[in-house]
């Protein structure tokens, strides 16, 4: 709307209107018209109010939208070290886990082995039958395996089942903490996948610097377009001030006394010409018809600094929520690393389990059943060679026996040949030789005889006859087939 009346504003307000009565004197009843739109019209004020409390309030926005900004960046920030940092713990866990459990595994099939191979040797023991030779009369068939203790196989069997109860144990202790960890992690993932994130715009962090910016122009609009509407209204006083029978009238048309007195608005308005006067009520005709659109334009800007107050409030809410969300984030990884120190504990106790219980037992129970099957392969090679060395010692025996029946026989002709000779001695020089000369002139020859000697548990039959002792060490070597002997030989043969 025009300033106070000039002819360049009278000029600029002809050009831009073609109102067809725009250039027609102006009447009493038009002034009081137009007093009466103008101060309707100032009921706008209203709406600058409640601009100056957006604005406030906006500023107040403006401010915590920056200290919201840093803050849930910042916190953002943080969050993500901390699941990096609980996500690395977790990934120690499960290295330490993988590890353990792959050497577990290789110890067990090690261990699986040696005690197959145990159990492949004791079989063999369970299926050789010892000679019925070597066993006295009437006795029942036994095997290699009745020989044996397998208590220490039985024990170490059950020590080591124990061993590895004990593993699982742990390890099912561990998989429980670490299906808790994860439950965990997988929640904390899901709550921070749902933390609301505040919109942006372009490459813009926040669009309530540009919104404010955008409502104080609202603002400052609002502002000059009242200010006109003041001014129009002061043109409306003036003009009736001036014009005779113009308070009456405005009481007359409002009801009341509604022309401000002189003291409300200054001085009295100076004298002017009536030239002048004519000028001021062709302003004054011409601004009014924009009375209208300048209220229209006022609440628009009201209405438009609502709705940007609206958008900024908008995302100060999704600031807020994620604030407050993001602080819900911060409780739950407070609690979590408050019990990642109890995962780690049972990750430890698993670890020193294996090294300090597990794993020596494991790696003791193979070296003892390597120990025990080679002990036991030794045993079974023992009696293959203990066959065969029979046999050897029953050859032997009936060599000694023949060369003793050669020697005796040797023996027993030299002590014929002395005595025939000691016979024709004594026929020929008998009657001549005193007896007296050599005491041991008519004593027989020495007899000589080759005789097993008695052992210890045939003290007994020590004074027995030389048959029968002879028959006797015989029997102590039994006589074993010689197809037992030939697969002993084989047996041994195959282990050298």
């Amino acid at each position: 709307m025009a300033s106070p009346p000039s002819p360049a504003s009278s000029a600029s307000s002809a050009s831009s209107r073609k109102s067809v009565d725009q250039d027609r004197p102006q009447t009493l009843e038009d002034l009081v018209t137009h007093f009466v739109a103008s101060k309707r019209s100032l009921q706008t004020q209203t709406i600058l109010w409640r601009a100056n409390e957006i604005v406030t309030s906006a500023r107040q926005l403006l401010e915590e939208n920056a200290v919201l900004a840093a803050k849930n960046s910042s916190v953002r920030t943080i969050v993500d070290e901390q699941v990096d940092s609980l996500e690395a713990v977790r990934r120690g866990i499960d290295v330490v886990e993988a590890d353990v459990q792959a050497e577990f595994k290789q110890l067990l099939h090690d261990l699986d082995t040696s005690f197959a191979g145990l159990k492949s040797t004791l079989a063999v023991l369970r299926e050789t039958p010892i000679e019925s030779a070597l066993q006295p009369p009437d006795t029942p068939q036994k095997h290699l395996y009745d020989f044996i203790d397998n208590t220490t196989v039985t024990a170490l069997e059950h020590s080591l089942r124990a061993c590895i109860d004990r593993y699982n144990e742990a390890r099912s202790s561990l998989e429980e903490s670490t299906d808790a960890f994860d439950t965990a992690l997988e929640n904390l993932h899901s709550s921070i996948d749902n933390v609301p994130k505040t919109p942006v715009t372009g490459s813009t962090p926040s669009p309530i610097p540009s919104l404010y910016h955008d409502l104080e122009g609202h603002a400052r609009e609002t502002a000059q377009a009242f200010q006109s509407l003041v001014r129009h209204y002061d043109l409306c006083v003036t003009a009736l001030r001036h014009t005779e029978g113009g308070a009456a009238a405005v009481t007359q048309a409002t009801g009341d006394a509604s022309l401000p007195s002189g003291d409300d608005h200054g001085p009295p308005p100076e004298p002017i010409t009536e030239e002048e006067r004519q000028e001021m009520l062709t302003v004054l005709g011409k601004d009014a018809q924009e009375v209208e659109h300048v209220v229209s334009e006022i609440r628009e800007h009201g209405s438009e600094m609502s709705y940007l107050l609206s958008q900024i409030d908008n995302h100060i809410t999704h600031l807020r929520s994620e604030d407050s969300a993001l602080a819900s984030i911060l409780k739950m990884i407070a609690n979590i690393a408050a019990e990642v120190k109890g995962h780690i504990a049972t990750s430890r106790g698993f670890h020193s389990s294996w090294l300090e219980d597990t794993r020596p037992m494991l790696l003791n129970g193979i070296e003892e059943w390597e120990n025990q099957r080679e002990f036991y392969e030794r045993f079974d090679l023992a009696y293959a060679e203990l066959l065969v060395e029979i046999s050897s010692r029953r050859r032997r025996h009936e060599r000694a026996k023949r060369k003793a029946e050669e020697a005796q026989k040797e023996l027993d002709r030299l002590h014929a040949e002395d005595e025939r000779a000691r016979e024709q001695f004594t026929i020929a020089q008998g009657d001549f030789l005193p007896l007296d000369i050599w005491p041991g002139l008519r004593d027989p020859p020495r007899r000589y005889e080759v005789r097993a000697l008695p052992i210890a548990q045939e003290q007994e039959l020590e004074d027995r006859d030389e048959g029968e002792d002879l028959d006797l060490v015989a029997k102590s070597i039994p006589q074993l087939g010689r197809n037992v002997v030939e697969r002993a030989l084989v047996r041994v043969k195959r282990r050298m």
